[in-house]
């Protein structure tokens, strides 16, 4: 019965998303009032001009190239750490072993 309300619910949003939708085509985009201040298109937000284009691409390519560059650092990094541990770790069975190996039983006289 919750999975059927669910899906209800949800078809109604969408019902709802696609009647406004709609409403705003219809209207040639004059659904809610706005107030033009400029009639410049490149103080206007919404539209796309070409240099406004070539900044938005120089901008998520710059964000991608440093997110990729911070997971090879965090990659290294991590690689690095487990290197060690597992490094010291060895050591730490080998110094162990070599102990165990070399003391021999205290005989009484």
């Amino acid at each position: 019965m919750r999975r059927f309300t669910f899906f209800v619910v949800l078809i109604l949003v969408l019902l709802v998303g696609g009647g406004l939708t709609s409403l705003l085509i219809a209207s040639s985009g004059q659904v809610l009032p706005f107030l033009t201040q400029v009639n410049v298109p490149d103080a206007d937000p919404t539209a796309m001009l070409a240099w406004k284009a070539n900044q938005f691409f120089i901008f998520i390519a710059f964000m991608l190239f440093n997110l990729v560059g911070i997971a090879v650092t965090i990659g290294i990094l991590i690689w690095v750490i487990d290197w060690g541990l597992k490094r010291s770790k060895a050591d730490a069975g080998a110094a162990a072993s070599a102990v165990t190996t070399t003391q021999t039983p205290a005989q009484d006289s």
